[in-house]
């Protein structure tokens, strides 16, 4: 990367600052239509409204009952948007949205102290451009609000440690630290509190400076930590009393450990989630991983730490989703910002795995098929086919400019993701759930009848009717045995037998898995087929 004046940017970094504005831009677009995803972004908007109308903030509620299996930071920042902008999916999603430009900003700036401005510009076009970056910035997600506050963390405790070590003032600093470690756990627990603790041991041991991460641990960085993260513990377990053992035990060393989550994985699971989610900074990221040396390069060291704690961790798990890697990508992109330069081997690989990237979307028929079913190859097409000339224009940049070359590939991948973005309301994920409702609100409003889930809850379902719904012969992830009030259990989860009394006895809407809809057919009075959508439908028990 080319040397910079401390002073005013260079045309590179003016640049590389123009392709980043513009990433950040289409990760804000926001179509009409785009509805949210079920389960998780639904499931993370549900509560939130659940809390709001409830007025209260304590216990997080899932179609009315208590949901404790995440602690509550993300649900008072969608509750907040809600508040301010209204029941919409804009507004579900703009705590995330904040948290990824928050985790950007976090990211430029640490990488610039150490490298210079265009280095932190160019980690930041790395960290955007990534399709699994790009994602963590703009879904309601968990993941994004935790990546944010992880980074904070270990970017903070390292800050401590090091000034520290120089005899710097660095209790400012371990305050900081407590007070990241505080969000990141009462956004997703202990993983939030565990993982950079073993980010900041490993690094502070292998540079000689475990005395002063020691020091860390008993400084303000402590009581700040639980001065914000007991409070709701404590309240939460008064309430109602077991929640910490749930929490604590079964949320986190039975998830870990066991299969109680049912999202098991092979060892190797998050090795393709990372090679197609970090596409674009694939080649550069090895590169720059590969010439890490520990005493030689720390601060490289301190990233690839960073990222193999995560990586290595999630993929011994025996639980595992894609988002769960998102802590992990800003250290992914701060390394591969170290092998940023002229070297036209690496822009030649990016060239071809975009290439090949952009074939297998166009051409394979798995992939071809679905993409025209959904009249999405208008949109597509041209956008993969601008990645591909910019992928293959950066190799002929290069030689020329390091910066020009990222600003290609930075503009090729936002064409792709921007049509992703565009593309978005056509794909069924987007509108399944609003439809199903629309059609189970209409239905029922005809004969003043309840609609009932039986073996089958959505939770987006709940989302757009603004009220939960009984179930029948299903649990997933209610968790019932919280509810205090025997009435409000007892109006929320009914039994099989209640289901078939009440089917047989008066007007009732189900909502049911389309695998179940033949079996309903062939029972008296026979189900209907309202409206079907992906792998569910709505049925009506009467006679149109």
């Amino acid at each position: 990367m080319e040397a910079a004046s401390p002073a005013s940017p260079s045309s590179g970094e003016r640049t590389l600052l123009a392709v980043l504005l513009l990433l950040c831009a289409v990760a804000w677009i926001e179509p009409r239509g785009s509805g949210l995803a079920e389960p998780d972004e639904t499931r993370y908007a549900e509560i939130p409204r659940e809390m709001l109308a409830a007025g209260d903030l304590v216990v997080p509620r899932l179609n009315g009952l208590p949901y404790f299996e995440k602690p509550p930071l993300l649900y008072w920042a969608n509750a907040a948007a809600f508040r301010l902008f209204g029941l919409t999916p804009y507004a579900a999603r703009l705590p995330t949205r904040l948290a990824g430009l928050g985790t950007l900003l976090l990211l430029v700036l640490a990488v610039a102290r150490e490298r210079g401005r265009a280095a932190g510009l160019s980690a930041g076009v790395f960290w955007m451009a990534s399709p699994i970056g790009f994602i963590a910035s703009r879904t309601n997600l968990t993941d994004g609000l935790l990546t944010f506050f992880f980074s904070a963390t270990v970017l903070a405790g390292r800050a401590a440690i090091s000034r520290r070590s120089r005899s710097q003032g660095w209790i400012g600093m371990a305050a900081w630290t407590g007070v990241a470690a505080a969000g990141a756990f009462l956004t997703k627990g202990l993983i939030g509190l565990a993982l950079p603790g073993a980010i900041l041991l490993v690094w502070a041991l292998a540079t000689r400076k475990g005395a002063h991460l020691l020091a860390l641990i008993f400084s303000p960085a402590l009581p700040a930590f639980l001065a914000l993260s007991l409070p709701w513990l404590l309240v939460a377990e008064h309430r109602h009393p077991g929640f910490l053992q749930f929490f604590f035990i079964h949320e986190h060393f039975q998830r870990f450990a066991t299969d109680v989550a049912r999202r098991p994985g092979p060892i190797y699971y998050f090795v393709p989630v990372f090679v197609v989610g970090f596409l674009p900074g694939l080649a550069f990221f090895c590169s720059g991983a590969a010439r890490t040396r520990r005493m030689a390069d720390p601060d490289g060291f301190f990233y690839l730490t960073w990222f193999w704690i995560v990586f290595v961790f999630f993929s011994i798990s025996r639980s595992k989703l894609p988002p769960y890697l998102f802590p992990a990508i800003p250290a992914a992109a701060a390394l591969a910002q170290r092998a940023v330069g002229n070297r036209r081997p690496l822009w030649i690989v990016h060239a071809i795995l975009a290439t090949a990237f952009s074939s297998a979307l166009l051409f394979l028929p798995a992939l071809r098929t679905p993409v025209a079913q959904l009249r999405l190859a208008a949109i597509m097409a041209p956008a993969l086919s601008a990645l591909i000339l910019l992928s293959w224009a950066a190799v002929l940049f290069a030689a020329r400019s390091s910066a020009l070359a990222l600003a290609a590939v930075a503009v090729g991948w936002a064409a792709f993701l921007g049509a992703a973005v565009i593309g978005w309301p056509r794909i069924p994920q987007a509108r399944m759930t609003a439809e199903l409702a629309a059609a189970a609100r209409e239905e029922a409003a005809t004969r003043q009848a309840p609609i009932v889930g039986y073996h089958a809850y959505l939770n987006g379902v709940s989302w757009e009717l603004a009220a939960p719904i009984p179930v029948a012969g299903y649990r997933g992830e209610l968790e019932p045995e919280f509810e205090k009030n025997r009435q409000t259990r007892e109006a929320l989860i009914w039994s099989e037998d209640r289901f078939w009394k009440t089917w047989r006895t008066q007007p009732v809407v189900a909502l049911i898995r389309l695998k179940d809809v033949v079996a309903l057919m062939t029972v008296q009075p026979p189900a209907r087929v309202v409206r079907w959508k992906g792998k569910y439908a709505v049925v009506a028990n009467w006679e149109k």
